[in-house]
């Protein structure tokens, strides 16, 4: 039997690979705790953050039916009328309102917009016809183009036999349009055109129309661009009267224009809660004498 004895140095060598791999057992093992402590944390944060997140989600929801019911409210209860101001003065939505679409503050995080449904171009049979056609001419189609939309835009809704430019065996509807998106199915309409053509449009049938609440592109069917680029601004301003308008246009109430906003108005309402938005839109018929005070059309 033999007995191998190291020498002084052989055992300092030992020693000193035996501590080194210690040290990087240590190493790793901090590593590795670091890298859970990371991964607790970042995990505890993204919990936090989801939590939040719905919290944030459930108070603009509530938030939002809040807001829909101070609106409607307001609608039922207020007068639209220009002569009417002070009463309108007393309630947060009747003062800062309007009725061609431009959003208004209606509390520090929620902003509501009303477009009254008399001043859009009504796609509901042939009445809005020649207009409908000067839109699409200013929307870029030629005159043929125009003729061709508005002949299947007829044919889709059952009043003509015939049309210019429809695939054989096309289904189609034969009735008037559910929504506005329904023009998406109308041949000659693309994607570029249907977005110039739905905030102007409505599917609703208009036995009168309302060209101060009208949109700009509508305005500028009706009158030179430059007398509709002023009602625009004035009515930006708040500065717009029905009595000044007639001045710019020489257009005057009749059996077929109005000036007050309709009982019809298309509502956009959008509640922001932190990273979290909740928006509701809907068609909706005022009529607050009768015992169905409120009608959802869309």
């Amino acid at each position: 039997m033999h007995i191998l004895i190291a020498s002084p140095s052989q055992l300092r060598a030992c020693q000193s690979f035996q501590q080194g791999i210690a040290l990087i057992q240590v190493l790793l093992l901090s590593a590795i705790l670091a890298m859970m402590a990371l991964h607790f944390t970042l995990s505890s944060r993204q919990q936090v953050n989801i939590a939040t997140d719905l919290q944030n989600k459930i108070d603009a929801e509530v938030q939002m039916r809040t807001l829909e019911s101070k609106v409607l409210f307001a609608l039922l209860t207020l007068p639209r009328s220009e002569l009417e101001q002070d009463e309108q003065q007393s309630n947060v939505i009747g003062r800062n309102w309007n009725f061609f679409g431009k959003p208004f503050k209606a509390a520090n995080n929620a902003t509501v917009s009303f477009q009254d449904i008399n001043g859009l171009l009504s796609v509901y049979g042939t009445a809005y016809s020649k207009p409908l056609e000067r839109l699409l001419l200013q929307f870029g189609q030629s005159s043929q183009q125009a003729k061709i939309i508005l002949s299947n835009l007829h044919h889709w809704q059952g009043l003509t036999r015939e049309s210019f430019n429809r695939a054989e065996n096309q289904q189609v509807r034969g009735d008037y349009l559910a929504n506005v998106a329904e023009l998406k199915l109308i041949a000659g309409i693309d994607d570029i055109l249907y977005e110039k053509l739905a905030p102007v449009v409505t599917t609703l049938q208009n036995v009168l129309f309302n060209p101060m609440t009208a949109p700009l592109p509508v305005l500028e069917v009706l009158m030179p661009a430059d007398i509709a680029q002023e009602v625009e601004r004035l009515r930006q301003e708040g500065q717009l009267t029905k009595q000044r308008f007639t001045e710019l246009t020489q257009i005057v109430e009749d059996d077929t224009i109005t000036f007050a906003p309709g009982r019809r108005q298309f509502i956009n309402m959008n509640v922001l809660v932190g990273h979290s938005i909740v928006t509701r839109r809907m068609v909706v018929y005022i009529r607050p004498e009768n015992q169905i005070p409120l009608v959802w059309f869309q």
